[in-house]
């Protein structure tokens, strides 16, 4: 009240206005994004008041003791608009149209693979010639537990494969855990690891028709792969699993995401607060054991460096990937990378799938067979962490992806909830 001028406050307050603007405007699709969106409306609303203040400072001087007196008229409203505004920020992301993407058909971006159902993780045969993968059925809070299949594609002209399983005597898994010939399997996280005994096993999440790790041999036939059970391990009531990485001797690391019974609103609010829900659980020696220290959001796929003795976990709810030293139980390094899934390595890379929106986008594409809402597939280096490629997609033929495996040069994607498979080339 007692300034003549204030030309630099006003100014302060433009230049931030503008550099909203700025930041708002880098994305040439700003106006499909619930933040870009924000971001520009508060630009101009900082530039207006910068401008005000810089020109019209006496007129702001006769409002003040009317706003000082109705304070808390005006402070009250306007919090609030804030806190709904930045609700709306970490619920919901992407408002642009949704292609119709309901027929199997590729286009310039993504070539698409036909029939291939909820192929959430995908491993290469030891030949290189095929292609492993899980074909996944509901799980909660999204349904009820449902079942699924395996399936393998022949890479030299992408023929679908259903593979033959034997089952065997267990020898991998628990004594207390057993299988029927006519059980069905509810496959989720899968990994491929050749033993110390130079035989390749397979191990699976499986949700159905109880709470289950798989393993199976994967064993060469003349035209294909196919799989041979060799025991399972039940789970304990209070895990719910997601994925696992074996180690070569058979034991594996699994990942905990949350409780089994988790309602939507209660996922809802894991995924907005990013509180932990889960952790990384060993089993060896017929026993469980939790890595402390591994604790976080939903902690989804996980892949380990045995060479290295480390753990890489996808913290799916909390936006980031993390290395996990085994050795001493710490997290070593991060990487933020919104809703990472299963991270597959390749050579000196860790290749990651990231959906590009918040979770209140994605709330009628339970009701789809497909979704194309955005997502892009980031290539780190392993050892740092650093950004090597990313490859950004919005309204293609494919959504919701869950893995990416380069071989040469394409990359294969799979998804949670999508009938088909995607794959794209690179230089």
């Amino acid at each position: 009240m007692r300034s003549e001028r204030l030309t630099v406050t006003g100014l302060l307050t433009g230049s931030l206005g503008l550099l909203c603007i700025y930041i708002s405007l880098i994305d040439p699709f700003w106006f499909e994004r619930m933040w870009m969106i924000v971001t520009f409306v508060l630009g101009i609303l900082l530039l207006m008041r910068g401008f005000f203040i810089i020109f019209f400072l006496g007129v702001i001087k006769k409002m003040l003791p009317s706003f000082m007196k109705n304070y808390y008229k005006f402070s009250i409203p306007i919090s609030m608009l804030m806190v709904f505004l930045a609700f709306m920020i970490v619920s919901t992301d992407y408002v642009g149209p949704q292609k119709d993407i309901s027929s199997c058909e590729s286009d310039d971006q993504i070539q698409v693979i036909c029939d291939f159902i909820n192929s959430e993780d995908i491993v290469i045969t030891p030949d290189k010639k095929f292609l492993f993968m899980s074909q996944m059925g509901s799980i909660a809070p999204w349904g009820e537990n449902e079942s699924g299949y395996f399936a393998i594609m022949d890479l030299s002209n992408n023929k679908k494969i259903i593979p033959k399983i034997t089952l065997e005597e267990n020898t991998w898994g628990e004594e207390t855990c057993s299988r029927k010939d006519d059980d069905e399997y509810g496959p989720h996280g899968i990994d491929l690891v050749e033993r110390n005994d130079g035989r390749y096993q397979i191990g699976v999440i499986s949700h159905h028709p109880k709470e289950s790790v798989e393993m199976f041999e994967l064993k060469k036939n003349d035209l294909s792969w196919e799989i041979i059970w060799r025991g399972c391990v039940n789970v304990p009531d209070k895990f719910y699993f997601n994925d696992l990485s074996l180690k070569k001797d058979g034991s594996f690391y699994a990942s905990h995401m949350y409780k089994r019974d988790i309602t939507m609103n209660e996922w809802f609010m894991i995924a907005l607060l990013k509180n932990n829900s889960g952790n990384i659980v060993l089993w060896e020696n017929s026993n469980f054991t939790e890595i402390e220290g591994s604790e976080g959001s939903s902690p989804n796929g996980l892949v380990l460096d045995e060479e290295s003795n480390t753990l890489y976990i996808s913290y799916n709810l909390d936006d980031k990937v993390t290395i996990f030293d085994l050795s001493n139980n710490s997290k070593i390094n991060s990487y933020f990378i919104e809703s990472p899934d299963n991270p597959y390595i390749k050579d000196n890379s860790i290749w990651l799938t990231s959906l590009n929106f918040q979770p209140n986008d994605a709330m009628d594409c339970i009701t789809k067979v497909n979704c194309s809402l955005p997502f892009s597939i980031h290539e780190l280096d392993k050892e740092t962490f650093k950004l090597k490629n990313k490859y950004t997609f919005s309204k293609t033929v494919f959504g919701l992806p869950t893995v990416a495996v380069p071989i040469n040069k394409t990359v294969y994607m799979g998804s949670f909830h999508a009938d088909r498979l995607g794959s794209f080339k690179i230089n």
